[in-house]
C-alpha cells in the first residue's frame, strides 16, 4: 500500500511538472491581451487610405478579430485641417482608446502634441520624414510614445525613370498646393535632383484638381512630361489628372502610387504599411514601449502602364520592364 500511494505520489509531481510546462508554454505563446483592444483612427489623406485597410487585415491576421477582441473607432477621412483633425482626437481620446493610428505627417504630429505626457501610443503609418518633420527623436529609438512605419522617400529616384522613359526630357510641369504639408516636404531637395538630370521643373501653384486639369491641357509645347508628388489635394482624384495628360498625349510619372492609368509610379506599397504597422501594435499590447521600438521603412513599388504608353506613342525599352514591380498591360 505504502508503495502504491508512493507512485501515486510521483506520478502526482510528475503530472504537476508536465502541466505547469505546458501552461508556460502558452503563456509564453505570443498572441492577443485579454480584453478588448479599442484603436482611434485618425487620415485626413484620402489617398492613404489603403493603409488603413492594411492594419485591419494584418490586425486580423495576428488574432485580433474586429468585434472580438479589438475595436476600430474610425470616423472617415477628415478635412486636412489642424483644428478639425484636433478636435478628432480630442473626441477620441475621451472615449478612452488605448492607442492610436495616424495615417500621414499632420495626423501623427497633432496627435503628439495632444497627448503630451500621457501614456497614449501613437502609431504612425505612412509617415514622411519624420525625423525633419519633427515627429520623432531618431528612427531606431522614436520617443514620445510613438512609433511606425514611414513611406520610402521616393521622389527624386520617380523623377530619375520618368527621365530614362522620356528620350531628351528637359522640362517637367509639377504641380503642388503650397498649402499641403507633405507636397511642400517632399518638394525639398528636389531643384537639385532635377537639376543632376538636366531637368527644369516647371512648378505651379494650384488648389485643385479642376485647376491642375485646366493647366495640363494648356502646357507649352517645350514641357515634355508631367510630375506628380504626394498632394492630399490632387492625388485623391489621380485619375482625371491621368486621363488629361493621356488626352494631350504626354507622359505622367509619380512618386506616389497614383491611379491605374498613369504612365509611370515609384511608390509605397500602402497596404503593406498597414501590415507592417499591425505588427507594431501587437508588439505594444505584448508590453512592449512603442518609443523603444524602431521605426520601419516601407518597401517601394515600381509600375508601368503599356496601355498608357500606346496612347500617347511611348515605347518603353524593355530593360526597364524587366525592372517593373507591375506592369499594366
Amino acid at each position: 500500500m505504502k508503495e502504491k500511494n508512493k507512485c501515486r505520489a510521483i506520478a502526482g509531481i510528475v503530472y504537476a511538472i508536465g502541466l505547469g510546462l505546458i501552461l508556460t508554454a502558452f503563456a509564453g505563446c505570443k498572441g492577443p491581451a485579454g480584453g478588448v483592444l479599442t484603436i482611434g483612427v485618425v487620415n485626413d489623406v484620402s489617398i492613404l487610405s489603403p493603409v488603413v485597410d492594411g492594419f485591419k487585415a494584418g490586425m486580423a491576421e495576428l488574432g485580433y478579430i474586429e468585434g472580438k477582441n479589438v475595436r476600430y473607432i474610425y470616423n472617415g477621412i477628415l478635412e486636412s485641417n489642424q483644428k478639425i483633425i484636433d478636435a478628432e482626437i480630442e473626441k477620441l481620446l475621451s472615449q478612452d482608446i488605448d492607442m492610436f493610428l495616424t495615417v500621414g505627417n499632420q495626423a501623427a504630429l497633432r496627435a503628439k502634441y495632444a497627448v503630451k505626457g500621457a501614456d497614449t501610443p501613437i502609431l504612425a503609418g505612412a509617415c514622411f520624414r519624420p525625423i525633419e518633420a519633427g515627429l520623432i527623436e531618431t528612427m531606431r529609438r522614436p520617443g514620445h510614445n510613438i512609433t511606425g512605419v514611414v513611406a520610402s522617400g521616393t521622389t527624386s529616384k520617380a523623377l530619375e525613370w520618368l527621365k530614362m522613359i522620356t528620350p531628351g526630357l528637359k522640362k517637367v510641369y509639377l504641380p503642388y498646393n503650397p498649402d499641403d504639408a507633405i507636397s511642400i516636404s517632399s518638394l525639398s531637395g528636389l531643384d537639385d535632383a532635377a537639376s543632376k538630370l538636366g531637368i527644369e521643373l516647371v512648378l505651379q501653384k494650384v488648389h485643385s484638381v479642376g485647376e491642375t486639369v485646366i493647366a495640363i491641357r494648356n502646357l507649352p509645347k517645350d514641357v515634355g512630361a508631367i510630375f506628380m508628388i504626394p498632394s492630399s489635394t490632387l492625388n485623391s482624384r489621380g485619375s482625371e489628372l491621368s486621363q488629361a495628360a493621356i488626352n494631350r498625349g504626354i507622359p505622367m510619372g509619380a512618386s506616389v502610387p497614383l491611379d491605374k492609368d498613369v504612365l509611370i509610379s515609384l511608390g509605397t506599397d500602402l497596404n503593406d504599411v498597414g501590415k507592417r504597422t499591425a505588427r507594431l501594435a501587437h508588439q505594444i499590447r505584448q508590453g512592449v514601449s512603442p518609443a523603444d521600438i524602431p521605426m520601419e521603412t516601407s518597401e517601394v513599388f515600381l509600375t508601368i502602364n503599356l496601355k498608357t504608353a500606346e496612347k500617347i506613342g511611348v515605347k518603353i525599352p524593355d530593360v526597364i520592364l524587366a525592372q517593373a514591380n507591375k506592369i499594366i498591360r
